[in-house]
């Protein structure tokens, strides 16, 4: 239950016996359990920070060095779709404020397609006014914003379509390839999070934003970063499950 992680030599060793931890052979290190801990705490719904044995055993067998030889390209692939299934669902309910503990029950799926409504409605609004401010040649800089905001609404609408989509025929379903979009869509928001915060940074410099507009970007500007905090979290998560998957 007690480990020491030797950054020096780069193992990983138990306190107790001071043997150097193996699995399937292989010894385990440092840097795996800290790609490990950073995975199950991630994806911890509990998130007070107690990391269980079985948790951790079961990613190095599944995603770490010592998996290798161990499973099958099909067991891998299984596994994988579990661990995205399982991330993407609960960022779904997070994103949408589902507060219920099951995710599979039709509530849940009625939460998150309402939810994905409301997101729409709101992009419509952020594309006619950008449709508006260029009818008026307004400043370019701040038509790119608002176009950011409704593109970042539209990404998030998307992500969340293809979570509910996930157990449609899985027979057919290529995780991998869902891996890698759900990575692509994560890497986007961030981006497009970022462009927004310069962005806005530059028309309150120039004061080149009026005190309406203002109003309705402080408003969706605290969603925004909550949005970005959490698809940050998941590219690092489904980042890591991809590097593993891919090597």
């Amino acid at each position: 239950m007690l480990m020491y992680l030797d950054r020096l030599g780069g193992l990983c060793h138990c306190i107790s016996q001071g043997q150097k931890i193996v699995i399937n052979k292989k010894s385990i290190k440092a840097a795996e359990i800290d790609s490990a801990l950073q995975f199950v705490t991630s994806t911890d719904r509990d998130r007070d920070g107690v990391v269980c044995s079985d948790c951790l055993y079961k990613y190095l067998r599944t995603l770490g060095e010592v998996s290798e030889g161990f499973l099958t390209d099909a067991e891998r692939e299984e596994m994988v779709a579990s661990y995205v299934r399982d991330v993407s669902v609960r960022m779904a309910a997070e994103l949408s404020g589902y507060s219920s503990n099951g995710f599979s029950d039709k509530k849940y799926e009625e939460h998150v397609r309402l939810y994905i409504k409301k997101l729409n409605q709101t992009r419509s609004q952020w594309a006619a006014l950008t449709l508006k401010l260029r009818e008026k040649n307004g400043d370019k800089t701040l038509t790119e914003l608002v176009d950011h905001y409704r593109a970042l609404y539209r990404l998030e609408s998307v992500f969340l379509f293809q979570v509910l989509s996930l157990d449609d025929n899985p027979d057919e379903s290529d995780s991998l390839g869902t891996l890698r979009f759900m990575v692509g869509i994560s890497e986007k928001v961030i981006q497009l999070s970022d462009m927004i915060r310069e962005k806005t940074h530059d028309l309150l410099e120039r004061e080149a934003i009026s005190e309406d507009i203002q109003k309705s970007l402080r408003k969706h500007s605290e969603k925004r970063k909550e949005t970005e905090y959490k698809f940050s979290n998941l590219a690092k998560v489904l980042g890591e499950i991809s590097a593993h998957s891919d090597s």
